[in-house]
Protein backbone atom coordinates (compact mmCIF):
# COMPACT_ATOMS: atom_id res chain seq x y z
CA UNK A 1 0.00 0.00 0.00
CA UNK A 2 1.15 3.40 -1.55
CA UNK A 3 3.80 1.90 -3.63
CA UNK A 4 3.25 1.50 -7.29
CA UNK A 5 2.31 -2.29 -8.12
CA UNK A 6 2.80 -2.88 -11.42
CA UNK A 7 0.54 -5.49 -13.44
CA UNK A 8 2.12 -7.07 -16.48
CA UNK A 9 -1.44 -8.07 -18.53
CA UNK A 10 -0.79 -10.85 -20.96
CA UNK A 11 -3.04 -14.00 -22.51
CA UNK A 12 -2.02 -17.25 -23.92
CA UNK A 13 -5.58 -18.03 -26.10
CA UNK A 14 -7.64 -15.18 -26.76
CA UNK A 15 -8.12 -11.31 -26.02
CA UNK A 16 -9.27 -10.88 -22.26
CA UNK A 17 -9.69 -7.97 -20.73
CA UNK A 18 -8.57 -7.15 -17.18
CA UNK A 19 -10.42 -5.12 -14.97
CA UNK A 20 -9.43 -4.54 -11.81
CA UNK A 21 -11.92 -2.64 -8.96
CA UNK A 22 -12.11 -1.43 -5.66
CA UNK A 23 -14.03 -3.36 -2.44
CA UNK A 24 -17.30 -1.58 -3.83
CA UNK A 25 -16.53 -2.64 -7.22
CA UNK A 26 -16.13 0.08 -8.80
CA UNK A 27 -13.60 0.04 -12.30
CA UNK A 28 -10.30 1.53 -11.25
CA UNK A 29 -7.82 0.25 -13.84
CA UNK A 30 -7.88 -1.69 -16.81
CA UNK A 31 -6.41 -2.80 -20.17
CA UNK A 32 -6.94 -5.59 -22.19
CA UNK A 33 -4.80 -8.26 -22.27
CA UNK A 34 -3.79 -9.89 -25.83
CA UNK A 35 -1.89 -13.19 -26.73
CA UNK A 36 1.84 -12.03 -27.35
CA UNK A 37 1.47 -8.61 -26.20
CA UNK A 38 2.34 -7.38 -22.87
CA UNK A 39 -0.14 -4.13 -21.48
CA UNK A 40 1.98 -2.69 -18.62
CA UNK A 41 -0.88 -1.20 -15.57
CA UNK A 42 0.49 0.44 -12.77
CA UNK A 43 -1.42 1.50 -9.76
CA UNK A 44 -0.76 2.99 -6.11
CA UNK A 45 -3.31 1.59 -3.56
CA UNK A 46 -4.51 4.18 -1.09
CA UNK A 47 -6.21 2.12 1.22
CA UNK A 48 -5.99 -1.44 2.23
CA UNK A 49 -8.82 -4.16 1.61
CA UNK A 50 -9.73 -6.75 -1.00
CA UNK A 51 -10.01 -5.56 -4.36
CA UNK A 52 -10.94 -7.89 -7.34
CA UNK A 53 -9.45 -8.58 -10.91
CA UNK A 54 -12.28 -9.50 -13.26
CA UNK A 55 -12.26 -10.34 -17.03
CA UNK A 56 -14.28 -7.65 -19.00
CA UNK A 57 -14.07 -9.07 -22.29
CA UNK A 58 -16.63 -12.34 -22.90
CA UNK A 59 -13.93 -14.78 -23.84
CA UNK A 60 -15.51 -18.29 -23.59
CA UNK A 61 -17.73 -20.68 -21.78
CA UNK A 62 -15.54 -19.67 -18.76
CA UNK A 63 -15.54 -15.96 -18.79
CA UNK A 64 -17.63 -15.64 -15.64
CA UNK A 65 -15.26 -18.11 -13.10
CA UNK A 66 -12.65 -15.32 -14.20
CA UNK A 67 -12.08 -13.51 -10.87
CA UNK A 68 -9.08 -13.02 -8.81
CA UNK A 69 -8.94 -11.33 -5.12
CA UNK A 70 -6.28 -9.41 -4.11
CA UNK A 71 -5.40 -8.26 -0.84
CA UNK A 72 -3.68 -4.61 0.52
CA UNK A 73 -2.39 -4.90 3.62
CA UNK A 74 -0.34 -1.74 4.85
CA UNK A 75 3.27 -1.48 4.41
CA UNK A 76 4.92 -3.61 7.39
CA UNK A 77 1.58 -4.57 8.94
CA UNK A 78 -1.79 -6.80 9.42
Amino acid sequence: MGEPVQFRVTSKDVTHGFGLYDEKLHLIAQTQAMPDYTNIVSITFKKPGTYKIMCLEYCSTGHHVMIKDIVVKPKGGN
